[in-house]
């Protein structure tokens, strides 16, 4: 038995975890395309990242340093410029930081709602939390719908704990905002990095060329995995593969659908887990004034998505000289009817709404592409901690190491892949 580390998936965490392993390694990848949920779609000279846009931003500051470091140079320094569409006018994001670009009548309701707030008892859900924290008119404008969108459940379904990822606004930033006084909110996020070419896929190719003690197998599916530490099987298309130690990257509903060897806790706790997955739409544009802005939110219920990107203001790469683009992600799970469309329908109406909004004329339109992603945001239901503290707890007591957004179901940004890659290759280097 060769002391090999097997490697399920070919996304940013394997790839990274890879790239810092002084062990040997073997990778399989399912698809002929490293990526994952960090793919980018490069065609007709448009880049688009497939599972929505990535930026580079942390406050491990070590971490990002170690991701633009393996960029070389093939990275850039951006500023975000993130806005809210609201009735027809750009809002700076965060909304409670962009009061003076609403209307007098809106923002009047907004202040008073948060300075005259009747909330006097602990929250215990999301809903709960934002009119706690906001007030009325901040949370039935803006807050409440925009999440409703995103999560694709009732903000009352979300689970309090989600909202310490939140920084709750100093008061005296609200009221700056609304008399016009500029404010930032969130700044860690304030600048990033992104790759100058390829998209933010060529951070995971970054890493793939660092990544030398071991072999990589792409159009590898893993299709049955059995064992246990120290003599693992994966059964593939290209034979049966043996390792001592194995990680998988794959959503943890992939990996229990090939391994039998889930206790039957771990499967109980396993039905228990909620997730949304993504439809989004690409669109390629001659003839465009453009845009000065990296993402727009849109909390309209009316419209069929719940964020837009602009590429090109990402990286001038992103796009032909003289071209512009948009992506418009769409939140929904399987049995949602929009889930069931035709892509010609979504991309249909997608372009419809741009149009109405006044960002695209369907006439400029050269390229457009709808791409769908089953695992895109796992749910903070109230279901959520104590059943995947069981399905962890219950997959490490089988010897399975588990890294990533849907392998350990937690909903991380890539900065958070590539330390949580390094903390284990830093673990299975000294198991040696």
């Amino acid at each position: 038995m060769t002391a090999v580390v097997g490697i399920l998936g070919g996304g940013i965490s394997g790839l990274a975890l890879a790239a810092h392993l002084k062990r040997p390694f073997e990778l399989l990848e399912a698809s002929s395309h490293l990526g994952g949920l960090c793919a980018s779609v490069l065609e007709n000279g448009f880049t688009f990242d497939a599972a929505g846009p990535h930026i580079m931003f942390s406050k491990n500051q070590q971490v990002l340093a170690r991701m633009v470091e393996v960029l070389g140079r093939n990275v850039h320094r951006r500023r975000r410029r993130n806005k809210i569409w609201f009735k027809g006018r750009i809002v700076k994001y965060p909304f409670e930081n962009g009061l003076s670009d609403l209307s007098p009548e809106d923002r009047f309701e907004c202040i008073l709602g948060y300075l005259q707030n009747p909330w006097d008892k602990p929250p215990q859900n999301l809903e709960e939390w934002a009119y706690a924290t906001f007030g009325k008119g901040i949370s039935e404008k803006y807050f409440l719908p925009y999440n409703r969108k995103i999560w694709n459940v009732e903000p009352a379904e979300i689970t309090l704990e989600w909202v310490a990822r939140i920084p709750k606004p100093p008061l005296e930033d609200v009221l700056k905002s609304a008399i016009g006084i500029p404010t930032e909110g969130y700044l860690h996020q304030l600048n990033f990095y992104y790759p100058r070419e390829g998209g933010f896929e060529a951070l995971v190719h970054s890493f793939e060329r660092l990544a030398g003690n071991g072999k990589i197998l792409t159009g590898c599916p893993a299709l049955r995995v059995s064992g246990k530490p120290g003599a693992w099987v994966v059964e593939t298309p290209k034979g049966s593969r043996h390792y001592e130690t194995l990680v998988s990257t794959l959503p943890i509903h992939e990996l229990a659908a090939i391994w039998n060897g889930l206790p039957a806790a771990g499967r109980a706790a396993l039905a228990q887990l909620r997730y949304n997955g993504l439809i989004n739409v690409l669109l390629g544009l001659k003839e465009h004034p453009g845009c000065p802005i990296t993402a727009l939110y849109v909390p309209d219920a009316k419209s069929p998505f719940h964020r837009l990107s602009f590429p090109k203001n990402f990286s001038k790469a992103c796009v032909p000289e003289g071209h512009f683009s948009i992506m418009a992600e769409i939140t929904a799970r399987a049995e949602d009817a929009v889930w069931k469309a035709p892509d010609g329908e979504i991309l249909q109406s997608t372009v419809a709404h741009l149009h109405e909004m006044g960002l695209l004329h369907p006439a400029a339109l050269v390229y457009s592409k709808v791409v769908r992603f089953v695992y895109g945001y796992p749910i903070y239901d109230h279901a959520y901690f104590a059943s995947v503290a069981a399905l962890r707890g219950a997959v490490a007591s089988r010897g399975i190491h588990l890294l990533g957004r849907f392998a350990q179901f937690d909903y991380i940004n890539s900065d958070v892949c590539v330390e949580r890659a390094q903390i284990l290759a830093e673990e299975l280097n000294h198991a040696e």
